[in-house]
């Protein structure tokens, strides 16, 4: 019998349906597998994550970089998350990922928010991005 996901990643995954183009992960902190969010996105990336952490914990003298994309198929599409660490310069981080994944987006155009920060991103992003759909995702 198939594994299933444990029931607290049910409501996460069911948020990302056909139509969704990514996730942007927005905290104050560095990527870690501390951070609200994890164990859901490293399950739905099929550990893509962790396999990253990993092989940063092996490199000597190398710090985390401010932002990290991820890339996986979900619904036979490409589906990216995005995790930024809010600073001076997110802006120009911002559009860059959003460069990234303008290609993938001719039939899709909805990306989720995981906001941990004070600022209202998904009101942002609308205005700086009306090409695309900004909703905020739910962790419950």
């Amino acid at each position: 019998m198939p594994s299933k996901a444990p029931s607290h990643l049910k409501s996460v995954i069911d948020q990302f349906t056909p139509d969704i183009l990514g996730l942007f992960w927005i905290t104050e902190e560095e990527l870690t597998r501390d951070l609200e969010g994890f164990d859901e996105f490293n399950y739905l990336f099929d550990g893509l994550i962790s396999q990253y952490l990993y092989g940063q914990s092996t490199q000597h003298d190398s710090a985390l970089p401010r932002s990290n994309i991820f890339f996986t198929n979900n619904f036979n599409k490409k589906l990216f998350l995005a995790h930024i660490k809010q600073d001076s310069e997110i802006a120009g981080v911002l559009d860059e990922q959003i460069a990234l994944i303008q290609e993938n987006s001719v039939d899709r155009k909805k990306v989720l928010i995981l906001n941990r920060t004070s600022k209202n991103w998904v009101q942002d992003l609308q205005k700086r991005y009306p090409k695309f759909e900004f909703h905020a995702l739910e962790l419950v």
